[in-house]
């Protein structure tokens, strides 16, 4: 790069080109030791005249106002550029100084040039000539300290769409983002101090619209190494960023997915797990490596099906199916995991992606599903067998009733025999009616309920059916009143607390079921009504209680303590709802080994106490003298109303079917004043009878008798104005009072 040569001596306004720079070697004193051709050109002497010259007095040479500050050139900061002025501030040469390192002494290369001929801007790598910066590939500017620019290059003017000229005195803030102009006024400010080099990234506005561009900012001093300004070379890298946007949203999204993400080599190293892996099995990436266990293994029942899956996805590059795991705590979880293949550009596998969802609340739902088509099949066959079963245990009922009223006092055995055979059969009727009640669907309907005898009732049933072991008790205030709520819902909250309480014992215990009344006031933490009385049905076991833990969940759907023997967590989640329907209240006491009470507190409708309805005592029928029909399809039933009717003083005829009762309504010149109606009849049922009578005898009165009638049966018939039900099993008496009420009641 030095010449020894002495040059002849040429105009000192000849510049230099990118090839022939004017550069010049100083020691450590600041004397010219050695110059090349182009410097000697570029000052106007001699190399041999200028060798040995202190720099100041070359630079003098070429401009002779310029200042002579003591050692500037050593002062400068390294790779930066500064003007070199004088008093008039014209003509300012631009100097720059790179220092060498490892030659045993203080040198420094100095370059020189006018900075009008170039418009001030140094190029990294020694490329400072004019021609070659204005047709850089790159973008560039040289801007003052305020940021209105010096001078563009040609591919600065062509990238924001106006010519190179006309950008002198612009600014840098009419192009720039707003978003981005608070970090770019940041960035000019550090550029003030050392290093006084930034580089950043920021969008601005180009002919294509908003670009991302990258610039590397370097600044320029004076003599006295103030900042002046600043040159920036940058390039588009709008593509990249995009590619870095498009890739962290993609890398965020598999992060945050709430599907567990595993992803691994062919042969199933683990390579990466997302955030929701991690959460869901309490395993890092670290934590798989360290133990070298097998993720794609988890959940397969055994070997065999482990390698089936491997199989199928190594023949058809994917697999899916569920799988149920189980936790070191116990914890049962249901998961759908697909498992398929990661190809490159040629076609080979590179990686594996297996997502894991869980699905145990889906699952849960589905065993609801399943139990709750089980129990409506249940209530389609009970419904199917309830028919026949119900009138066995009405011919059963009904003849003990009339062998009882033939029987003299003076048999008393005889009679303790029947009343065994009667009470078995009442026993019998309240079973069947349990069971319709807990395997239909039924009309959620609010009427007065009588909650003592609710829990005596479902008492005894459950008596029967929990084990021997569990002493069932009962304090139950019989004077209540009654309140208003669904009767169904109230049973299976009963229900559903019993159950639990007996879980509770699996060896054994006590169960102890109250009924009391309580003022509103003594529940406040609950805002109770505190002008209302509330009824608190308390469920109490000596089991092995709760702790604090779980009683804070019990009520949250699909919780359950209970997964192994297949808990649904449904059972107090329904409780729950159930009694906020009933704008009570619930609560529930628990110690870990001494058992737990729930508490439920519904409002009561009045203060006055609900008076239990009576049975009626056998033989009670009243007589009468009408004429009654009677359509019933059980020859023994039909058989008994006939003869019980008949002694009674009724006039009565028999139809054995719904096709028979039509034809008596329709031909007979009997007058019926009452038809006793069975709804499940071969040929036409009961509701197609009631149709007939009602345009062939409109004056009659109509029982309507079933022992499953259903929610839209009744709705129709009560749509046809029909008022009277009975359900069976029925006492013959309360055939005879029911008889006798509608032949009181005055024709609509």
């Amino acid at each position: 790069m030095m010449s020894d040569m002495s040059p002849s001596s040429v105009a000192p306004d000849s510049s230099p080109t990118e090839l022939d720079r004017a550069l010049i070697l100083l020691d450590a004193e600041g004397s010219v030791r050695r110059l090349n051709v182009s410097a000697a050109r570029f000052v106007g002497r001699p190399a041999e005249e200028l060798t040995g010259m202190p720099i100041d007095e070359v630079v003098r040479l070429v401009h002779p106002e310029a200042p002579g500050s003591a050692r500037w050139w050593d002062t400068l900061p390294p790779d930066t550029s500064i003007e070199v002025t004088g008093p008039s501030e014209e003509a300012p040469l631009l100097a720059r100084v790179q220092r060498l390192e490892g030659t045993g002494e203080a040198w420094n290369l100095l370059e020189l040039r006018p900075a009008g001929q170039n418009g001030g801007l140094s190029r990294e790598g020694g490329e400072s000539g004019a021609t070659a910066w204005l047709d850089s590939y790159e973008l560039a500017f040289h801007a003052d300290i305020a940021g209105r620019f010096l001078a563009v290059s040609h591919s600065f003017a062509r990238k924001f769409g106006r010519q190179a000229d006309t950008w002198r005195g612009e600014t840098t803030a009419v192009l720039l983002h707003p978003n981005d102009a608070k970090a770019w006024s940041t960035a000019m400010e550090s550029l003030q101090r050392p290093p006084h080099r930034r580089t950043l990234e920021h969008r601005w506005c180009t002919s294509q619209g908003w670009r991302w561009i990258a610039w590397d900012l370097t600044t320029q001093h004076d003599a006295d190494g103030k900042v002046i300004a600043f040159k920036a070379t940058g390039s588009d890298v709008t593509k990249r960023r995009l590619a870095e946007e498009q890739f962290l949203r993609l890398s965020c999204a598999v992060e945050q997915s709430p599907v567990a993400i595993l992803i691994t080599d062919p042969q199933g190293r683990v390579q990466y797990v997302n955030h929701k892996f991690t959460e869901s099995t309490n395993c890092s990436l670290e934590d798989i490596l360290d133990r070298n266990s097998d993720p794609l293994r988890t959940g397969h029942p055994d070997e065999e099906a482990y390698q089936h899956f491997w199989q199928t996805l190594r023949a058809k590059g994917e697999w899916s199916g569920e799988l149920c795991i189980t936790w070191p705590q116990g914890r049962l979880v249901w998961e759908f995991v697909r498992v398929s293949s990661i190809r490159n550009e040629a076609g080979e596998i590179t990686n594996l992606l297996c997502l894991r969802e869980d699905i145990t609340g889906r699952k849960k739902l589905e065993e609801q599903l399943q139990q709750s088509q089980k129990m409506e099949s249940l209530g389609t066959l009970a419904g199917g067998i309830a028919h026949d079963f119900n009138n066995m245990l009405a011919i059963i009922h009904g003849y003990a009733e009339i062998c009882l009223g033939r029987v003299g006092e003076q048999d008393e055995k005889l009679r303790k025999y029947l009343r065994e055979i009667h009470s078995a059969a009442q026993r019998a009727c309240g079973l069947v009616r349990q069971i319709l009640t807990f395997s239909r669907k039924t009309e959620v309907h609010f009427a007065p309920v009588c909650l003592p005898q609710l829990v005596r009732d479902l008492a005894a049933l459950l008596r029967e059916t929990f084990p021997r072991t569990i002493s069932f008790d009962l304090d139950v205030d019989d004077t209540l009143p009654d309140l208003r709520g669904d009767q169904n819902q109230l049973q299976q909250v009963i229900m559903n607390l019993c159950v639990n309480a007996r879980d509770a014992m699996p060896s054994g215990g006590t169960l102890l079921v109250s009924v009391r009344r309580i003022s509103g006031q003594r529940l406040a933490r609950f805002d109770a009504d505190p002008t209302l009385y509330y009824a608190c049905l308390e469920v109490s076991d000596t089991g092995i209680g709760m702790s604090p833990e779980v009683r804070a969940r019990i009520f949250e759907p699909f919780f359950t303590t209970k997964q192994a023997a297949g808990g649904t967590g449904l059972g107090l989640a329904v409780v729950y709802g159930i009694i906020l329907n009933h704008f009570g209240f619930i609560d529930v006491q628990s110690t870990p080994g001494q058992g737990s009470t729930f508490s439920v507190c519904l409002p009561l409708t009045s203060a006055k106490a609900g008076q239990p309805e009576m049975p009626t005592a056998l033989g009670e029928f009243p007589a009468g003298t009408e004429s009654i029909l009677v359509a019933e399809d059980e020859p023994s039933l039909r058989g008994l109303l006939c003869l019980a009717l008949g002694q009674k003083g009724y006039k009565v005829q028999a139809a054995a079917d719904g096709l028979a009762a039509a034809e008596l309504l329709v031909s007979s010149p009997a007058q019926f004043d009452v038809m006793l109606l069975d709804f499940n009849m071969p040929g036409i049922d009961g509701i197609e009878v009631f149709k007939a009578a009602m345009r062939t005898r409109p004056a009659m009165k109509v029982v309507v008798i079933s022992g499953n009638l259903s929610a839209e049966a009744k709705a129709e018939f009560i749509r046809l104005g029909q008022k009277e039900f009975l359900e069976k099993p029925y006492r013959l008496e309360d055939i005879g009072q029911r008889v006798r009420k509608i032949l009181a009641t005055p024709s609509a």
